[in-house]
């Protein structure tokens, strides 16, 4: 299906004051769980990874913010499903969980390659820690998304059809034929 889904991951869900999302740390104090949260949290890179036929998978960061823009750029125009996770922070109920990120980004790894997320030379200093990545290699993508916290394209391939591509029964029917074919398929439910 041709569709862009941004999850805007700050490890809590802010909006309903303070609650344990998938995503938080364990032992992460909150609302929900005053003694902190007690499960691993899930990494959404790894299991959109696990889908099939997934075609785009990436991760950015909101501090970054001409990374921020090229990796949801990126994600428009690619037609097919693509899922970015963004590392968002919430700076009332978990401004501390990216801090060490912040403040030291030899934790982050950025994924360079020619059919990667574009970045200037300049904004490439900002990452010590850097790995040429070749979106097309989907075991690598999984070792990366399991091992790091990688920001940029772990994922693309363009070749996987697109839903609406291979689905295109009735695409060139009129709005009349569709109106009848429509009625014949409610017609079977009729009591």
């Amino acid at each position: 299906m041709d569709m862009t889904v941004l999850v805007f991951d700050n490890s809590v869900y802010g909006l309903t004051k303070k609650q344990t999302s998938p995503t938080t740390p364990i032992g992460f104090q909150s609302n929900t769980h005053p003694q902190g949260a007690p499960l691993a949290p899930l990494n959404p890179l790894t299991v959109t990874l696990g889908i099939s036929n997934v075609s785009f998978v990436a991760q950015t960061i909101d501090w970054n913010p001409v990374h921020l823009y090229e990796t949801i750029k990126a994600a428009h125009n690619h037609k097919g499903f693509s899922l970015v996770n963004i590392l968002q922070r919430c700076p009332v109920y978990s401004d501390h969980v990216f801090k060490h990120l912040q403040e030291d980004p030899s934790q982050l790894l950025l994924l360079t390659h020619e059919k990667g997320i574009p970045l200037e030379k300049s904004l490439l200093r900002l990452f010590p820690n850097q790995q040429e990545h070749d979106p097309l290699n989907m075991s690598e993508a999984y070792d990366i998304a399991d091992q790091n916290v990688p920001v940029g394209l772990l994922y693309h391939n363009p070749e996987v059809p697109c839903y609406e591509d291979i689905s295109s029964q009735g695409k060139d029917m009129g709005i009349d034929d569709k109106l009848v074919a429509l009625n014949a398929a409610y017609d079977q439910f009729a009591i």
